[in-house]
């Protein structure tokens, strides 16, 4: 079973920022979402998309989606 390219590579936004692993898009999604005003800072945009990959699409991480 082989993962999709759009799929992150790690198990939290928050962890892989703070460790420095994302990738050059990903950071730009980051940093996107600060620009937008969706967040004040990077560490918030990335804890709000842990948020949303825990809970508003649990259902989805539940059956492997």
């Amino acid at each position: 079973m082989t993962q999709s390219q759009d799929a992150p590579q790690f198990v939290s936004w928050q962890i892989a920022l703070r460790d420095e692993t994302l990738t050059e898009e990903q950071m730009a999604l980051l940093q996107e979402m600060v620009d937008e005003g969706q967040s004040e800072t990077l560490e918030r945009a990335a804890e709000l998309l842990d948020f949303q990959d825990r809970f508003i699409n649990a259902t989805e991480h539940m059956y492997g989606f």
